[in-house]
Order: structure tokens, then sequence, then C-alpha cells
């Protein structure tokens, strides 16, 4: 455990570094880092991912990225590409001494994977690593190597520092002096049992820096016998294992150039003479053997080649002999160090599934970027009617209505409607033709071995004799190997490719039907050898940037279903995906049911607007707008539902029908009235009726015409028109139209039928019998936040039902109120309309649904209470007017975000309104007072826009005199509602606010609470 802390620290000690270089240049960084690869194709698979975390400033400033495939694609060894990346830096520099001046880390990665044939295409080095960074990425073999390496620099002269692609080295910098020695082996302690499946280094002499000894031998792979013989054995049993990370000092690295060079000059006939196929040097075999103490030149003619014995071979290792074997090689004991092995397919699996526990230190996690719930899964979409089994291992795939069974591997692949056998390994490509394949093996199988070697639980040649093939058609002129065997068939599709794939599995198990062999035996097939040689590799990662985009947006789809906080949904999207993101989001929200339907649809706002996207197709407001239109739908339905009325049984039954209405007083509650909040989660106001200069400021008339049409005025705004068209009275969604409210109200009633066509304004008015006016007065600034324009719909829906004959209830009135605001796409709830119809003091509630059943109860204050009330309340014109609609969208919109700080928020302004309502029958006012403006705080928490420094100006101005404060409505603007320390009269504030806003429209207006 104190080991894990140790690593767990110096891990992030050294990512926290990384991290700063990836935005400073003021760090002692490497020069150049490169990374070999096999061949082009691979190459370029590793340079379009370098590519990618350079676009999204994932690598280290200043720092020099180079991929540098094999010498004319030829087999050369890491030897061999260890003289090419000179010749490469060289050649880059302009001169060999320029190198000199360089801090170079090389990342041998050009083999082909045998072992691990999933990663021959984009090689092992980008295989993912069950670990998220910390910008939102899984991490992989490379940005463990560059997170480990990161601080290096610190510690080493200018030189070449030689990193292994299947190794992640947990380690401190701080254990490495690298400044003085020739080269250096970076070793760790392990048991000698262990030690015998690994290079050990024996240690000889004192080296130069007096802190480390000499390597005095390298001995690979031997017994525990030839270990112990050789001394390399420690009294407590432990050996020093080889990491792999060599370090070059400069002048071993000008040792090295010397064979290929004249003067400094690349001479390239001496290049290819030690960089070719047939001598195919092993850096560690060929370059690291003759830097032992105790080495021979004998002993190193001996050393297993990489690829053959020749006589070749043998001149370039007398040459490297005479140029390395003066040199030491220092050996540096990390201690505690421990390292991480990604080998064969099984220990690979072992790692992730069934050891990934005794990793928890470095934040290992069986599940990353996916969306399913059991097995081991980077980035990989498994949809609901899949089974996966707990010890399965995903990546970068995709699993649709299928069940994979126990110890299998998908990596790369999708499967649909099928069974994957257990310890079965489905490895997918798209090859550069347009076509796929899809490779089976086991997960224990050895794909070096030979075709008599387990495979999928028989042979490859039990499936060649079952299946009736020749070994002609499966190896042709190539070893016998299961690397070798053409067994997986071109397909024009994934799901095509699985299918064969499992063929092989079966053929291998039960009997297959002759068309079945038949169909095998007639396709073009791939060995696991040329498959990977074939891929698209640009198409490989860009498909696994399209998986792990689904995932994202099917995990932003599960958050709104749960209702999780989406506020910080941007960020779930990658910026390269933004387009195709908001569109499947989209699709997926025309699909949804309410409310992940409106959730979804804010999400793709949110997006828009974090990644500045504005096209005829997507933009901010359209899915904004469209988050409220289902919101509209809903109550619209409901509303409809209920209190929807055949246009064929209406008739106008009296001449001329006027109501007058005071205005509301919102002291507590908002936005909790407002849809959606209420629909989830339920409202709770506490409101008053207020006339204002003595009188009800609402008033409304609506008469009977004889003419066929609809005239519509505002006495206050002294506009009037008239209409006969019946379409443009259902237009009632622009809240600058002046005729918008009389419009939304002749529907929500069902004067104008919401969605019958056919029917003409004539017909409707013959109906009807005769036309309509409404005119409407309001003695009120436009924009109050006393509820204006909600009190004119009910008056005007009274008055409407009222001259059409049809019985009308306050809760009809509630309802078809709430649709009108709505309809005007202004977002209101529904406490204008219960504060402005009736008079007094009350607390109302409603209950979460889509129909919001409210609950009225008018609160019985004494007679003190109430004039303690009036005596302290003041309104405040604050000079400003605004729209609501702006104010309370962004309130609502925090709502539909499922904001965890604004859902809270609106949670504790409903508990105010209980303790307001309890001091108001105790007749406490200042108590009151106090919740007034203790909501208010809140309500600016919600919405920046509640308030501004304009009303925070004048609150100011007036601070001594106030023991409450607050906005009226949605705020922004308006009014402004006072409740004065108790003394304090209100000519006192009058007089105070004369004084310091004389004549600029701020003001106290004369009101009276009833």
């Amino acid at each position: 455990m104190r080991q894990d802390n140790f690593f767990a620290q110096s891990y992030d000690d050294a990512l926290n570094d990384y991290i700063y270089s990836c935005s400073n240049t003021k760090v002692d960084r490497w020069d150049w880092i490169v990374l070999t690869a096999a061949n082009e194709k691979q190459a370029e698979s590793y340079r379009i991912q370098i590519k990618n975390r350079r676009k999204e400033n994932r690598l280290p400033k200043d720092t020099q990225f180079v991929v540098i495939p094999d010498y004319k694609e030829q087999r050369i060894g890491s030897g061999g590409a260890t003289f090419n990346v000179i010749r490469h830096i060289e050649r880059e520099a302009g001169s060999f001494s320029q190198v000199l001046n360089m801090k170079i880390l090389v990342i041998h990665s050009g083999g082909d994977s045998r072992r691990i044939p999933q990663y021959s295409a984009c090689g092992k080095l980008f295989a993912p690593v069950p670990r998220m960074l910390p910008n939102g990425y899984v991490s992989t073999i490379f940005d463990e190597l560059l997170i480990a390496a990161t601080d290096i620099p610190n510690r080493c002269a200018n030189g070449m520092m030689i990193f292994p692609s299947d190794t992640e080295l947990l380690f401190n910098s701080l254990q490495l002096d690298l400044l003085s020695c020739d080269a250096a082996g970076l070793s760790i302690k392990v048991s000698v049992l262990e030690g015998q499946d690994h290079g050990v280094f024996v240690q000889g002499e004192l080296s130069k820096d007096h802190r480390n000894r000499n390597v005095a031998k390298f001995l690979h792979k031997q017994s525990e016998a030839l270990l112990r013989e050789n001394r390399a054995v420690d009294s407590s049993n432990q050996v020093d294992v080889d990491t792999g990370c060599i370090w070059l000092s400069n002048k071993v690295i000008s040792a090295l150039w010397g064979l290929v060079s004249d003067n400094d000059e690349l001479n390239l006939d001496k290049f290819e003479a030690f960089v070719n196929s047939k001598v195919c040097l092993n850096f560690y075999a060929d370059f690291v053997y003759p830097l032992a103490e105790d080495s021979t030149l004998a002993e190193f003619q001996k050393e297993t080649p990489e690829n053959s014995y020749s006589d070749e071979l043998k001149a370039c290792r007398e040459s490297l002999w005479k140029a390395l074997h003066g040199f030491k090689l220092s050996l540096v004991k990390m201690i505690p160090a421990r390292y991480i092995h990604f080998g064969m397919t099984h220990e690979m699996y072992d790692l992730f599934v069934n050891d990934i526990e005794n990793y928890k230190y470095l934040k290992w996690d069986r599940r990353l970027v996916t969306n399913g719930t059991t097995g081991t899964i980077m980035n990989g979409f498994v949809t609901d009617t899949s089974e996966v089994k707990d010890s399965v291992y995903i990546e970068d795939s995709r699993v649709i209505n299928s069940v994979v069974e126990e110890g299998a591997i998908l990596s790369n692949v999708d499967v649909k409607d099928v069974t994957v056998p257990a310890g079965v390994v489905l490895s997918g490509l798209m090859l550069s033709n347009g076509k796929y394949v899809c490779r089976v093996y086991g997960k224990n199988d050895n794909p070096k071995a030979s075709a008599e070697a387990p495979f999928l639980g028989g042979t490859v040649s039990k499936f060649v004799n079952n299946i009736g093939a020749s070994k002609k058609d499966i190896w042709g002129n190539n070893t016998a190997s299961i690397w070798n065997a053409k067994l997986y068939p071109e397909c024009d599709s994934m799901e095509e490719a699985v299918r064969f794939a499992l063929f092989l599995y079966k053929a291998l198990h039960e009997e297959v039907s002759e068309e079945e062999k038949t169909e095998w035996l007639n396709a073009n097939k791939y060995s696991l050898n040329n498959s990977f040689r074939n891929a698209d590799v640009v198409g490989l990662v860009k498909r696994k940037s399209e998986i792990s985009n689904a995932v994202k947006i099917q995990k932003i789809v599960d958050l709104a279903i749960k209702g999780a906080d989406l506020s910080n949904v941007s960020n779930m999207i990658d910026a390269d995906k933004v387009s195709i993101s908001v569109e499947e989001l989209y699709k997926m929200a025309l699909k949804a049911e309410f409310p992940v339907n409106m959730r979804l649809c804010l999400a793709c706002a949110d997006i828009c607007k974090f990644y500045k996207v504005s096209s005829p197709e997507q933009f901010y407001e359209k899915y904004e707008d469209e988050a409220y239109k289902i919101i509209n739908d809903v109550i619209t339905q409901e509303t409809f539902d209920r209190f929807g009325t055949d246009i064929k049984s209406i008739k106008i039954k009296k001449d001329e029908v006027t109501v007058e209405l005071p205005v509301r007083i919102n002291f507590c509650g908002s936005p909790s009235d407002a849809a959606p909040y209420c629909l989830e989660h339920g409202g709770t106001m506490v409101d008053g009726a207020l006339l204002l200069k003595g009188k009800k400021p609402i008033k409304v008339t609506v008469r009977k015409i004889s003419e066929d049409e609809v005239r519509f005025g505002s006495l206050d705004q002294s506009c009037a028109d008239r209409f006969t068209d019946i379409e443009s009275l259902r237009k009632c969604n622009d809240p600058f139209d002046p005729y918008a409210l009389h419009k939304a109200v002749l529907v929500a009633t069902g004067i104008i039928p919401y969605d019958i066509s056919g029917i003409t304004l004539i017909d409707l008015c013959r109906e009807l019998g005769g036309g309509l006016e409404i005119l409407t007065e309001v003695d009120i600034p436009k924009g109050s936040g006393l509820g204006t324009s909600s009190i004119i719909a009910a008056a005007a829906v009274k008055a409407v039902n009222e001259i059409c004959g049809i019985e009308v209830t306050n809760e009809k009135v509630y309802a078809q109120v709430f649709l009108v605001e709505q309809l005007m796409t202004t977002g209101g709830g529904w406490q204008d309309q219960v504060g402005g119809l009736t008079e007094g003091m009350k607390y109302f509630t409603s209950l979460p649904g889509k129909y919001q059943d409210i609950k009225v109860e008018h609160l019985q204050l004494s007679e003190e209470t109430l004039n303690e009330l009036n005596e302290r309340f003041v309104l405040v014109f604050s000079g400003q007017r605004r729209l609501a609609r702006n104010v309370l969208r962004e309130e609502m919109n925090q709502c539909i975000r499922n904001n965890s700080k604004a859902l809270k928020a609106v949670k504790k302004i409903q508990e105010y309104c209980a303790c307001m309502r309890y001091y108001l029958m105790k007749g406490d006012v200042t108590s009151f007072a106090h919740y007034i403006t203790a909501q208010f705080e809140l309500v600016k928490k919600l919405d920046k826009g509640a308030s501004n420094t304009c009303i925070e100006y004048i609150f100011d101005v007036c601070g001594d005199l106030i023991e409450g404060k607050s906005i009226c409505g949605a705020g922004g603007g308006g009014f402004l509602q006072i409740v004065l320390k108790e003394g304090v009269s209100k000519e006192m504030l009058r007089r105070r606010i004369q004084d310091e806003f004389f004549d600029c429209g701020v003001e106290v207006w004369d009101c009276k609470l009833i």
C-alpha cells in the first residue's frame, strides 16, 4: 500500500507537469519525440492520432513529433530503426552537430503485433489503457509513455532515450541521474522467477558518476540456474530486470553515426549495410549487449538475431563491437519502481479484466466512454437489448441486440443480433478497398504458432480439413502458421464479416452446411498478416472517434432520461463532432417523450451556443424554441382535453361584457409556477392583489359586432385593427405583435380552432352569430413585472367565455391563461392569473403534472396585519422596461437542464413561501419582509438578468429605510417591491427617491393590497 501511494503520487506529479508542458514553453522538454513504424500505412495511423492531439493542445508545446516508417518499408529491426531515426533528425536539423544539441525521445513502435493482432493496423502504441485523462479522453500506451517521460529532460544531458512501446513504467524521475554517463539501462527489481522471462542486468564496477554501477553482463531470458551462476541474483532473490528504457549519450550517438557516415555526412552505402531486412538489427541484442563490461565479441556473435544468422550480420556486429564496447552502460536501479507489460492478448485481458482492481491506485476503471454497465469496456456502445457478461472485454466496438459470453474480447467490431462465444476474440478491420474483414481467434491462442497449435478450441489444420480446403488455398507458399492462414473473407459490411468469423468457430465445433462451406470457400480471404497491411488506418481512427461520439450522445440521452444535470453537456461533445452530434441528438429528441425530448432539444441549443455553431440548419434559437414548443404542445393538449369546446356549440349570447381586475404582487415563489418547472416539480407562490392609484388598472371589454370579422383594440397603446383571415388570428407567437395576446385568447378559449383547417373566419362568425371585438386597457407601464399580460389574458378569457354563455370557473381561467402564455411563447406561469383574478393575500400550490391543478388558499389576515402591510409595502418604478420572456427563459433553461444549483434554489424559494405564510398568519410583517429579500438573493443566483446595476443602485440609495426588497415578476426592470422598516413612512422614501432620481422615471407609485 505504501508503494501504491508512492506510484500514485509520482504519476500525478508527472501528469501535472505534462499538462503544464502542453500550454507552456518555459519548461525543460524533449526537443524531438520520435515514433518508429513498421510501414507508411502504420505511420499514417500514428500521424493522424498525433495530429488530433496536437490540434486539441494535448501535446507539449515546441516539441517536434515525427513518425518514421522503417526504411524502404523493410523489416529492419529496432536497431536499424534507431539508425534511421538519427538519419532523419540529422537531415531535418541540417547537420549532425545540431543533433548533438538535442534531447530526443524515441519510442520503438514498428512491430506488427503478431502476439496481439487486434493492434497490428493502428499499432499497439495507441492501444487504450483503462484510465480517463483529465481532458476527458481515454488514455493510451502512447499517452502513458509521454507522461512517464515528461520530467526526464530535467535529469539528463543532451542525448537519446529509447522507450519500448509495450511497457508502462511506474517510477519517479527524481530517481534518475543521466548527466554524465555514456549510456544507462533503467532497471527495476523483480523476483528471480519473473526475471527468467525477461532481460536481466548483472552489475559490475562502480560507474563514472560514483552513484551507479556499470552493467557487467546482459542476460536475456535465462534460467534461474544461469542467473545465479552469473551472480545476477541478490540476497533477496531478486534480479535487476531491463525495462527496455535505455539512455544513450552524445558520445554513443556519435559512435553510431560514425558507422554510417563520412566526416559526419551520411554515406548511404554504409547506412544501407546496417539498415536492411537481412541484417535486421535488434537494438537490445546488437546495441546494448556490446556495452556490457564483461561481454565478449565471441558471445556477442552468438546472440540470437532478430532475423537469422548471416555473414552480413556478422560484419555489422564486428563494426558495432568496435564502436560501442569501449563505452560503459550505467545500471540505474529505480527503487521503488514497477512496470506494466502489455504483451499477448491474454496478458492484456488479465490486466484489464482479472487484475484491474490491482491498479486502482492509478485510477484504472472498468468502464470508460461507454453506456454499458457490465464487462470491461473502453469506447464501446451497448444497446439495452444486449447482454454482456461481466468477464468480457470490449474496445472501440458496438454491441447491438447481441449476447457476448464470458471471457470474449471485441476489438473494433460491430456485432448485431449474434451470440459471441466464450473466450473468442473478434477483431474487425476496414480495408483500404472499402470492404471489411473480421478476424477471429481464441483469447489464449498464439498467432505466431503453427497450424497445429491451439486455435478457437481446435486447430487451423482441423478447420481446413473440416471445410474441405487445401493447404495451398490457405497458406500458398508461406509458412503454415495461424498468422499466415487466409481464413477471413472480405465482405461488404461488418455485419457480414462477423457472420463469417462466427462460421469459423462453428465449423470447429459442429456440423456446418455445404452451402456455408461453399460460400466460405468462394470468398476472397485474408490472413492476420495481410489483412492489417491492407487496412484503412484513416478509416479505423475515424471509426474510433465515431463510436466515442455515439457513446457520448447516448450518455447525454441516458442522463436526460435519468433527470440528471445537463448543465455541462457541451463538454461531453468532441469539438470536431459538433454538427453530427447535434444532428443525432435532435433525431433522438424527436423520438423521445416529454420531458426527455425537451431536454435534448435544449442540449442541442446549448451545444450550438458553446461551439458558436450558426448555420441555416443548426443554430441556438432553433433548438431552444423547439424545446419550448414541446412544452407548449404538452400544455395545449392538456388544456384542450379538459376545456376544449366544439365550435359548433358556441354562440354569442350577450352584446357586451367588461371585466376589470387588479394586478398581482408576487412576494415569493417565482419561478416555481412557470413551465416546465411546475410540470415536473409543482409550484408554490405567495401573492397579493393590488390596486394602483386607487383603482383596478386592467380592463377588458368584449363586444358582439354585426360584421363577420374580428377587431382588436389596445386603448393604452392607441392602436386598433380588423381581421378577416382566420390564419392570421392563429399566429400568436410573436411577442412584439400588439395583438398576440388577443389572438392567443381566442385560440385558448376555442373560439378560433387551434388545429382545424378548411374553415374560414366568415364561416366561423356565422356559426357564432356575429363577429367579436376585444378592447384592452391597461394603466400601467409596459414590462411592469406586475403580471399585466397574464391578468389582461385572464380578464379577456373570462369576458370571452361569458359573452358566449360558457360556464367559466377560476380553474378554467387559470388553465386557459396558462395556455395563452405558451401560445405567445412568453413562457409565463400561472401565478399572475391566480394572483389577479381574485382579491386578497393568497398562498397557492400545485403538484407535479402536465395539468396544473392549482390549490388556492386565501389567507385570512387580521385587519391589523393587512393595515401594517399596506403602511409598509411600497412599489417603486425602476424607470426600466423588460420583456419577461427573456428573463424567464434563462431561469427555465436552468430547470430544463436540471441544473442542480438552480433546482435547489427554486426548492428553497418554495420553502420560503411556506415560512412567509406562517409569519403572515402570525402578523410578523418584519420576518415576512426578511424572506422577501432572501428569495430575491436566490432569484439573482438563478438569473443574473433578474437584477442589474441600476436596480441595485436604487435599493442602495434607500438601503437604510428598507426591511425587505425584491423585484416584481421576472425582474430585469419594471417595478420594485419594498417593505419599509418600522417607523419609516412612504413619504420619507418618496423624498429620498425624488432627491436622488429627480424626474428620471424612478418614482414611488400609490398602491394598496386588497
